[in-house]
């Protein structure tokens, strides 16, 4: 098995079945107009230039995350995906020798990136984060807080009040807040994040994207927004790595940014998500699968899944598909610190399939289940 989730991702994308990466391939539904708009687009955005087109595309998004403080927002750039918004969130990290406290579960990516700077990094864990915020805060020896939400994989997500006591934390301590929000768009935006860091006066920077949102076949567009006081430095560094992004891109994706608010989110990504859920759920329906309990209100294009019964750990049961030709993430690299993975028993399924795709992966996962159920499966690693 592969040492990283971007590996057994890669595995993925070379199989009959891909449950593995978390990328929005469902079909088109209510999108496929854009299509016929492709060569307009393109002379928009040869005739409004660069700049321009990113400000469209900054206003696009801030409408729909129904987040107003971003409108005319000064302080951003856009990276080709939210990857590259991580590395230069932690080129910008390492420069200040910032030790950042990074939520844990979550997708390695963030900690392989961190480190591969040069980063140091410690963990703050999930668990013990909702269940006392302020002592945990209190206890982590940090310079930058790293949080994902909603986080990736369990779906949790922060509510309002414990949003405003980490951004408070963070003030009082000068710890900057780094947040990800990739994931943002499957839930509803109930209060205005951007709203609260710029009237308090935090030192932030906030990764968003849209890939695993919209089905774009992977055209992306990762918006970094950062507080003054951030600025300088870290638009030096994007700026020798990127400069710009396409404004093609950005006009085609701000078409579905204005699609979705048309029509709305929950039409044209949360019903969609929705139903998935529900096809994954009865499909695993008394087998040795069940949906973590934490996870169980999960809004998210991922399922969260505990393993029990014969299998010995999560490695064992991706293999046991692995042969079936549908690849899965095992759990154990969302827990990025942990010296010991032999007790993990969690696995990631990702739902924004193509319906045939999803159908016939959810068939070969059944009677794979069922094979295990009647003791059929080969213990063979």
């Amino acid at each position: 098995m592969q040492t990283t989730l971007t590996d057994i991702e890669n595995l993925g994308l070379h199989s009959k079945f891909n449950f593995a990466d978390g990328h929005a391939y469902q079909d088109l539904q209510s999108f496929r107009a854009i299509l016929d708009q492709l060569p307009a687009l393109w002379e928009r955005a040869s005739r409004l230039g660069v700049r321009e087109q990113e400000r469209r595309y900054r206003d696009a998004f801030a409408t729909l995350a129904a987040s107003p403080s971003l409108l005319d927002y000064p302080h951003f750039r856009i990276c080709p995906t939210a990857s590259n918004s991580i590395d230069v969130v932690a080129a910008w990290c390492r420069q200040h020798r910032l030790k950042v406290g990074l939520l844990e579960p979550t997708f390695d990516n963030l900690h392989l990136l961190l480190v591969r700077r040069e980063v140091e990094v410690i963990s703050v864990s999930e668990e013990t984060l909702h269940a006392d915020l302020e002592g945990t805060l209190a206890a982590a020896p940090i310079d930058a807080l790293f949080l994902v939400n909603p986080n990736n994989p369990t779906g949790q997500i922060l509510t309002e009040e414990e949003f405003r006591k980490i951004v408070n934390h963070c003030l009082e301590r000068g710890i900057t807040f780094l947040l990800d929000n990739t994931f943002r768009f499957f839930v509803e935006q109930s209060y205005d994040q951007y709203q609260i860091l710029l009237d308090s006066g935090v030192n932030f920077i906030s990764i968003e994207d849209t890939g695993k949102v919209w089905p774009t076949l992977d055209m992306k567009a990762s918006l970094v927004f950062y507080s003054a006081s951030v600025k300088q430095d870290f638009e030096v560094i994007y700026d020798e790595i990127y400069l710009c992004i396409s404004p093609f891109s950005l006009a085609v994706l701000e078409e579905f940014l204005i699609t979705s608010d048309r029509l709305g989110l929950k039409k044209t990504i949360w019903d969609e998500v929705s139903k998935r859920r529900k096809m994954f759920r009865a499909a695993i329906a008394g087998s040795v699968l069940q949906t973590e309990a934490i996870s169980r209100d999960s809004l998210l294009s991922v399922e969260w899944v505990r393993i029990h019964g014969v299998f010995r750990s999560d490695v064992e049961l991706a293999q046991h598909f692995q042969r079936k030709d549908l690849i899965l993430l095992p759990g154990r690299n969302f827990f990025w610190s942990s010296k010991d993975h032999g007790q993990v028993m969690n696995v990631r399924f990702s739902l924004l399939k193509g319906e045939d795709h999803f159908s016939q992966a959810l068939a070969t996962l059944r009677a794979g289940l069922d094979e295990i159920n009647a003791g059929l499966f080969s213990e063979a690693v």
